[in-house]
């Protein structure tokens, strides 16, 4: 890396990392919806405790950072971390609670109720992060799930501010990972839109049905950095998919650049080859972080033998 790209000391960098988390205790969760399935409540807390320590760790001395920790399960035992706030979620509440809360009723997608589905686990990630978005203080936002961590090498210390770099100079909208696939349920919806952008598209089975292309691929939130402005005219969504594919459409609509970066293996489109679940992604040529695909942000828990793999790794770079 370039010394010429490293910020200027006396403008200290001020980030917001918001981190949904969402696991099911019988104890405190009597009415679970047939959706809620019931996870391993230590392995998930530990992991996210590993994550947060993670965070903590890869912060240059001098940078300015919070990590906001949205409880949507409203069972986050209570310990003090460093650098953290804990805030608390919508999907513990009930209907009428939550029609009522300012969280909710604030977010645009969530305008027609007609197209609310109450039992879609993605949607209450999109509404956590919504929600941390509301509480934090950064000028720099970053959406993560708690299943990711940052490689610390040598330079990493030094990758949050080139990205910001990266940003201001490209004038970019935001940096992703990944370039995810464009189902064939998306496509048919937004039909009109996407032909503006994917010439004589061709369709495959796989994953239900997707667009094979490389022409437009959508943005998720493993790992997501933009302005905090950028939230000012969009709310993180679900309706595209999983979390925050629209924050692409959103730029395409409205002609921003933006950056995914690779590899890209959540698209089937690229020949991206991997016999692990840990996704790991790249920046300036080195590993920057790794994403536990299949992991637990959403009250999901990955294979036991990879989620073993990650726990392993991130002790290593812990």
């Amino acid at each position: 890396m370039i010394a010429a790209r490293h910020h200027n000391p006396n403008d200290p960098i001020y980030i917001s990392f918001i981190i949904p988390f969402c696991v099911i205790d019988k104890s405190k969760h009597l009415n679970i919806p047939d959706t809620w399935v019931e996870n391993n409540y230590y392995t998930s807390v530990s992991t996210t405790i590993q994550v947060i320590r993670n965070i903590n760790k890869s912060q240059v001395s001098g940078n300015l950072f919070e990590i906001i920790l949205v409880d949507n399960s409203h069972n986050w035992p209570d310990i003090d971390l460093p650098n953290v706030k804990v805030v608390k979620g919508l999907q513990a509440l009930t209907k009428e609670e939550i029609l009522k809360h300012e969280d909710f009723t604030s977010h645009k997608g969530t305008q027609n109720l007609d197209y609310i589905d109450w039992n879609n686990d993605t949607m209450w990630a999109s509404l956590a992060f919504h929600t941390g978005i509301r509480n934090s203080t950064g000028d720099w936002i970053i959406l993560q799930h708690n299943d990711v961590f940052y490689h610390l090498n040598s330079e990493v210390e030094m990758s949050f501010e080139n990205l910001i770099y990266d940003i201001e100079t490209d004038k970019l909208s935001y940096i992703s990972v990944d370039s995810k696939k464009i189902s064939l349920l998306t496509y048919i919806i937004n039909k009109k839109f996407f032909d503006k952008y994917i010439f004589e598209p061709k369709f495959i089975p796989k994953f239900g049905g997707m667009v094979d292309t490389k022409q437009v691929g959508l943005a998720d939130a493993y790992f997501f950095i933009s302005r905090r402005d950028f939230f000012d005219d969009y709310d993180v969504d679900w309706h595209y998919g999983d979390s925050n594919h629209g924050a692409t459409l959103y730029c395409l609509e409205n002609n921003l650049p933006y950056l995914h970066l690779g590899p890209y293996y959540d698209n089937p489109s690229y020949d991206t080859e991997t016999s692990s679940n840990l996704n790991t992604y790249f920046y300036d040529g080195k590993p920057f972080v790794t994403h536990l695909k299949g992991g637990f942000s959403e009250n999901k828990l990955s294979d036991i033998g990879e989620l073993e793999k990650f726990k392993e790794v991130l002790d290593e770079n812990n």
